[in-house]
């Protein structure tokens, strides 16, 4: 059972030089890479920040060595331009070859439909918006020649990057349900989620290994990541807290809702339906660091091979010691 544990700053807690500061602190506790979310608006207007991706990896791949960093995730097809994404990732990569990881979904309307004129697509349309621009930007990042492109979605005349990736760059396709998994397997190198050991097992990992069959694709060159929050401390404060806070997602239900604002005012409900247990569950917030090591134990065994760990409340240094001092050791010796 091979499993490596990342650390997830996620970018929407605290001020960019306090995230460069808990990354620093994670690869020194023993994480073995960093990652961060990639929101214009913040999933729910509690939250305080949303950090551009691009100059603070450049910045954390100068502050934090030699460790693979991240992005959990990207949507390249609206707020961003494809061809100006391929451009700022592969000077990233310049500066740190090797090092940088994409992951790409299809958006949410939060975060893309102030930067879209029209109508909110499809999941399918934008599905197809995501292929294309995978497959633009890795023609960008590979030739050396000028390009023409006409697809179905995006045209470009006699487009080149002259700074171009020193290593390939690994794209992560975002998936949750069947048609995504075999999507990720088809379209992009590696699958990233945010699910439950049983979601997994039983729906993520079949059908992404349906889409490697169909692209004849090794399943043993694919890795599977998944966010995993972690919470140490007293629970009844840490719950407290995320009350307080209303710190809670309430679900795909909100993904075509463009307003964090009323995003907000549905987590807000869903929490005072929640009982405390509910919330740590949901959180995984304990003072017993052994139910933390199960919850990887049982990702591993659905077929899980990096966790990006991250704490949406309490002290996350206190999580990160824990790991350093208990957790990250077990987890080496499996």
């Amino acid at each position: 059972m091979a499993l490596s544990v990342h650390y997830n700053v996620y970018g929407c807690f605290r001020s960019p030089t306090e995230d460069l500061d808990l990354a620093a602190a994670a690869v020194d506790a023993g994480f073995a890479g960093v990652w961060i979310g990639d929101h214009f608006h913040p999933w729910i207007d509690s939250r305080p920040y949303t950090h551009h991706v691009v100059p603070w990896l450049g910045a954390l791949m100068q502050r934090v060595p030699d460790v693979p960093v991240g992005t959990s995730v990207t949507c390249p097809i609206m707020r961003y331009d494809p061809v100006l994404l391929a451009q700022a990732y592969a000077t990233l990569d310049q500066l740190a070859p090797g090092r940088l990881n994409i992951g790409v979904g299809t958006g949410e309307a939060l975060n893309e439909m102030s930067f879209h004129d029209g109508e909110w697509p499809s999941w399918g349309t934008r599905a197809e918006m995501l292929i294309e621009a995978i497959g633009l930007m890795r023609q960008l990042w590979s030739s050396d020649a000028y390009l023409d492109h006409t697809g179905e979605h995006y045209q470009y005349d006699a487009i080149k990057l002259h700074t171009r990736p020193a290593a390939p760059i690994d794209i992560h396709w975002a998936a949750w349900g069947p048609q995504s998994c075999r999507a990720a397997g088809r379209f992009a190198d590696h699958l990233i989620t945010a699910a439950s050991p049983a979601q997994i097992a039983e729906t993520i990992v079949p059908n992404l290994r349906r889409g490697l069959a169909t692209a004849g694709r090794d399943p043993a060159e694919v890795d599977v990541t998944t966010e995993m929050p972690a919470c140490v401390g007293p629970p009844a404060s840490l719950t407290a807290e995320i009350r307080e806070r209303g710190e809670h997602i309430p679900g795909t239900a909100e993904l075509d809702n463009p307003d964090p604002r009323d995003i907000q005012r549905v987590a807000d409900a869903q929490l005072a339906t929640m009982s405390d247990a509910e919330i740590q569950s949901h959180n995984n917030i304990t003072d017993d660091p052994s139910m933390l090591l199960d919850e990887l134990a049982a990702l591993a065994d659905a077929g899980v091979t990096r966790v990006l760990v991250g704490s949406p409340c309490g002290d996350p240094q206190a999580t990160i010691d824990v790991f350093a001092d208990e957790i990250l050791p077990a987890v080496a010796a499996w």
